[in-house]
């Protein structure tokens, strides 16, 4: 009965080691598209994006964003977030394509976020 067991928990700990996650971010940045598959970072980049003042109104950009990035849910054909980023020194802007808002973000804020998309 043991190996039993044992051949069970052997089983169930390679099948989950080999299944892909349900969500990835990706990201874009220049000509170069990356993938997040780390849930935590994931989390992260949601909880910095998330206590911005997200405005209605329209709002011009200027010229192509630093970085896009979006999240795909496996089995949802639609992006489930999806983010453009225009880097800027003193105030940098983000647009919220699902919502069709945009926000400013910056400081401690900002570099995080870059990092955790690079």
């Amino acid at each position: 009965m043991s190996k039993m067991v044992l051949l069970m928990v052997c089983i169930m700990i390679i099948a989950g080691c080999s299944v892909e996650p349900l969500e990835v971010m990706k990201v874009a940045h220049l000509t170069s598209i990356t993938e997040i598959k780390e849930q935590k970072r994931i989390k992260r980049i949601d909880q910095l994006l998330s206590p911005l003042q997200w405005q209605d109104r329209s709002l011009p950009t200027n010229g192509d964003p630093d970085y896009s990035f979006w999240l795909e849910r496996k089995g949802v054909e639609n992006r489930v977030k999806n983010y453009e980023l225009w880097v800027n020194d003193h105030q940098s802007v983000i647009i919220d394509h699902v919502t069709v808002k945009y926000a400013y973000i910056k400081g401690d804020s900002l570099r995080e976020l870059v990092h955790l998309l690079k």
